[in-house]
């Protein structure tokens, strides 16, 4: 008996289970459903229909367009049958089914996808709607903006101008939302599980509040406060803290801090950074043995030559002492620490472009970029030596060690601050009521260009409602991650003397991170994308500048699609991020 009987008769067999009949009405649904987009995409392949397919050396003939379509679909319903019944046997080791899986579902939605490839080849055809191309992007907007610090753009700045500028203010906005949530929402968390009824009655209030009422709602309550309770800039004269701070229904106004001496900067945060490297290096174990050499045994050839390939990459200089070692990756962070610093303050204009020549020339963005990406070598750097059990450390807690290190380090912060204090000046905000001795009328009233720095009212709004509605949520991550903890943890933290705050932070909340952080994850991710509620409250986030774009100059779809990829890389980026704590938070196994 041949292998084909044996399986037509396996197949005969399988007649009368409840899997065939259930594979049966599933290929008649999955017939019926596909079967359309089979049809237009084979419309799609008739000649004459896309003029980008025309070289193609076959086409379809629309006479026998309606037979073609039932012949494709039962042959793709033929092979899926044959993946059912083939999965069906259960001989597949696991990587045989896991390719043989993922070609089964891309010849599920093999109809779904020609069709939707072939029709965005047809509409870019016919519907000029649908461009690609963002040329538009390069011209003048002709509108300007009220929340554009700290740029400055006019009528004749571009689209890409107006973007990125709304970009920063969306990246300002979620990155202090996202810290002061975070700090909140830890303390809310604590003071739910407090022993003092009232606080803990507070903090569940708190949560059950902001947490069940809607972000949009919790806006615009936010916003009549802030205009009923704040005077309106006719009165800005009388609400001033010693005419260096002023606040209004407009936002807050502060004196105006400039970098004038970048040098004398950063000597100053050079310093900082140099005591952090002699700190490491003084309280930095040595180690007779590497545990990299022994994680190795047991290992096939293939891994251990990835590994002496990531060991090459990521510590290039292992001939050094084992004590001497490390130091190299931090001072790599420190001077990558001083470059990213100062390309982030002269890249602020957005006015370089990248080049490769341009990173030799000190060119500001490419500067920005080449210690970005020295700043992240660094730090895997220093990860891959940790994972050594090289970067491990002790602390000598003698009093005369510790008032040595206190005394040092109060030496070396004042030292700094004296470099930080030159480098600055600060400007008294100007508030001009009067011209050419003549009393202006309030509604010209402004503060003189380049005395002063303004944090408006609509920032404050949208990171007050973001902050309020995320940290309800993280508080709740927090409570339910101490909550989980073995009582016998702070059991044992009582019985040898911790106080509360050292219970809470050396046993609680260190252990408690482990399933924390995957939930803060989430909550990061949704702060980033409810940011895009400052169109109601007018703030000129990017996608706020980019809807109005549509509306003046269309071109829709690419603007989306800006849109999403503008969202998609935030995103990653916070995913990126919170996987790399998470893993620095659970490599150590309980």
């Amino acid at each position: 008996m041949d292998r084909g009987e044996f399986n037509l008769k396996q197949i005969l067999n399988n007649l009368n289970s409840i899997n065939f009949y259930f594979l049966l009405f599933f290929l008649v649904i999955y017939y019926r459903f596909s079967k359309s987009f089979v049809y237009e995409s084979l419309l799609h392949l008739t000649p004459g229909r896309l003029e980008k397919l025309d070289s193609l050396p076959v086409h379809v003939s629309p006479t026998s367009l309606d037979s073609l379509t039932v012949y494709v679909t039962l042959f793709i319903c033929a092979i899926i049958f044959a993946f059912f019944y083939n999965f069906n046997k259960g001989h597949l080791n696991q990587s045989t089914y896991n390719f043989r899986m993922q070609i089964f579902a891309l010849v599920c939605f093999s109809p779904i996808l020609s069709y939707f490839i072939l029709q965005i080849i047809w509409l870019l055809q016919t519907d000029s709607s649908w461009d690609f191309e963002i040329y538009f992007m390069d011209e003048s907007v002709g509108w300007i903006l009220t929340n554009q610090w700290p740029f400055d753009l006019g009528l004749n700045d571009t689209r890409w101008d107006f973007y990125k500028t709304g970009l920063f203010n969306s990246v300002r906005v979620v990155i202090a939302s996202i810290i002061l949530s975070t700090i909140l929402g830890i303390i809310i968390g604590v003071l739910r599980l407090s022993r003092n009824k009232l606080l803990s009655n507070l903090a569940k209030a708190y949560v059950d509040l902001f947490r069940n009422l809607p972000l949009i709602l919790q806006l615009l309550l936010i916003l009549v406060w802030f205009v009923t309770t704040l005077e309106p800039f006719r009165d800005v004269q009388n609400n001033n803290l010693l005419e260096w701070i002023y606040w209004s229904n407009r936002g807050f106004v502060f004196p105006k801090v400039v970098i004038q001496n970048m040098t004398y900067f950063l000597v100053g945060l050079g310093i900082l950074l140099s005591f952090r490297v002699y700190l490491r290096y003084v309280e930095r174990l040595s180690l007779e043995v590497e545990t990299s050499d022994i994680s190795s045994i047991g290992r096939d050839s293939f891994s251990q030559f990835k590994g002496k390939i990531n060991s090459l990459i990521l510590r290039p200089f292992n001939f050094l002492d084992r004590k001497l070692e490390p130091v190299i990756p931090d001072v790599l962070f420190l001077f990558s620490v001083l470059s990213f610093t100062f390309g982030i303050f002269r890249i602020l204009e957005w006015n370089y472009s990248f080049s490769v020549g341009g990173i030799f020339d000190r060119e500001p963005y490419s500067l920005f970029l080449f210690s970005l990406i020295t700043l992240f070598y660094s730090l895997k750097m220093s990860a891959s030596l940790e994972r050594a059990g090289l970067n491990s450390f002790t602390e000598n807690s003698s009093p005369d060690a510790i008032n040595r290190k206190f005394r040092l380090t109060v030496a070396v912060i004042l030292f700094s601050l004296i470099f930080f204090y030159l480098s600055i000046a600060v400007t008294q905000p100007n508030l001009i009521t009067e011209k050419n001795g003549e009393v202006l009328g309030w509604g010209q009233w402004k503060f003189e260009d380049g005395t002063y720095e303004q944090v408006s009212s609509v920032f404050i709004n949208l990171m007050l409602g973001l902050t309020l509605y995320t940290a309800a949520q993280i508080a709740e991550v927090v409570r339910g991650s101490i909550q989980s903890l073995p009582r016998g943890q702070i059991e044992a933290a009582i019985s040898i003397g911790l106080t509360p705050y050292q219970r809470l932070n050396l046993i609680i909340l260190p252990q408690a991170l482990r399933s924390m952080v995957p939930a803060l994850t989430n909550q990061y991710l949704n702060c980033w994308k409810n940011s895009s509620l400052a169109l109601l409250v007018g703030f000129s986030d990017f996608y706020f500048i980019l809807t109005t774009i549509v509306n003046n100059a269309g071109h829709a779809v690419p603007i989306f699609i800006v849109i999403l990829l503008t969202y998609q890389s935030g995103s990653l980026l916070i995913s990126a991020v919170m996987n790399n704590i998470n893993r620095s938070v659970t490599k150590v196994k309980i």
